[in-house]
Formats: structure tokens, sequence, C-alpha cells
């Protein structure tokens, strides 16, 4: 049972508390750097796990100036569905994941696929 359930919310300087603790003071606070994660495609809360796979470097792909292992894919749920099922093609612009074959505005480039 949750002590704090029912308990009314008071403000104070730092904000509202519960409980004596400055809610603001907890709003920036995170467990592990999963919830501040976006999707790469449409900027919305990432719903990726650490157990989903990571993209893979297709055969036919020239790897030169690829990392040696791809960073974790963070995606919602559209776009992770649409990844799955051959929808959405992903590629590497320098530093980061985008839509493959679409311009990328911070690296002036089209995004080649992986």
């Amino acid at each position: 049972m949750n002590d704090i359930a029912g308990m009314p919310l008071t403000d104070s300087a730092d904000g509202p508390a519960v409980d004596g603790l400055a809610v603001d003071g907890l709003a920036g606070f995170q467990a592990d750097g999963a919830a501040e994660a976006v999707c790469v495609v449409c900027g919305s809360p990432s719903t990726t796990q650490p157990t989903d796979p990571r993209p893979t470097i297709s055969p036919d792909v020239d790897a030169a100036g690829l990392p040696a292992t791809l960073p974790m894919l963070q995606l919602c749920d559209e776009h992770w569905s649409a990844y799955h099922t051959d929808w959405l093609l992903l590629g590497w612009c320098v530093d980061h994941y985008a839509e493959a074959l679409r311009f990328c505005e911070v690296h002036q480039q089209n995004v080649p696929p992986l």
C-alpha cells in the first residue's frame, strides 16, 4: 500500500510537495536514460527495450564511417512496428540513426541505408 495515496499536495517554496518532499526537485530525476530517449524518426518517446535487436549492416553496404557496433535503436511503437515489417528503412548519418534516403538537415546530406 502506498503511504502517500490520498495525501493532499501542499505548496512549498520549491513547488508542490508530497509528504514534505518537493515534487519539482524530483521532476528531473531519471532512474535510467531510457525515459528520455526519443524515436529517431518522429521524436516521440521511445519504447525500445534493451533486449530488442540492434540493426545490422547489410552486406552490400560500404561500412566505412560506421561505428564497429551500432548503438541501440530508439523507436516509438509505430516506427518500431514499421521497421520490423520492412515499411521503414533506416540509415546512419555521421553520428545518428535516421530514416534512410531522407535529407539530414543537421549534416546537410542524404542518409544512406544500412
